[in-house]
């Protein structure tokens, strides 16, 4: 809750895509180096190249000396030219197309764009693209098939254990 702002992060690889959701951009940092210890553990690659804008929160002495540091090279697009960070672009134009249409279809109120934008997110890595020769962001990254029998409809009724020590026997085990 309380989050304005979406960081989207794309393997140019894969075309897998991680959505971190950020109060404010200047929390860009930190969440860049719990994403890099994050991927590096999980896929066992170090990552090689960064592409950003020159947004502020991309282009701090120390966003830079982090980088140099663990031996990522800075991709900076030229100012105003979005269409060098292409893929990125295009990737957030889905994603809000997605998520505006999410929140229309089931009426949900706007507060909860962060959780259908995760929602988008999911769903588009795991579906096939042509870029990827009709495979899926998730299998090229991960070497194996998505499972997605467990997906269900964003904004379905879902329902809630209720944990209490004192329930009597005909008191309702969940809530809607």
């Amino acid at each position: 809750a309380g989050n304005k702002y979406v960081f989207v992060l794309i393997d140019d690889h894969s075309r897998y895509m991680w959505t971190i959701l950020l109060k404010e951009k200047s929390d860009a940092f930190d969440k860049f180096k719990k994403f890099k210890a994050m991927v590096e553990q999980d896929s066992g690659e170090k990552i090689q190249t960064f592409r950003t804008d020159r947004g502020g929160e991309f282009v701090s002495c120390e966003f830079n000396s982090f980088c140099d540091n663990a031996g990522i090279k800075r991709h900076l697009t030229a100012p105003y030219t979005p269409q060098q960070n292409g893929v990125v672009e295009r990737r957030n134009r889905t994603l809000l197309e997605m998520t505006r249409s999410i929140l229309k279809h089931m009426s949900l109120p706007n507060y909860l764009w962060g959780e259908a934008i995760r929602h988008s997110t999911y769903l588009l890595n795991r579906v096939a693209t042509r870029a990827l020769k009709d495979k899926t962001p998730y299998e090229v990254y991960r070497s194996k098939k998505p499972s997605i029998g467990h997906l269900r409809i964003f904004g379905c009724i879902a329902y809630a254990k209720v944990e209490a020590p004192h329930l009597k026997k005909l008191d309702d085990r969940s809530r809607r």
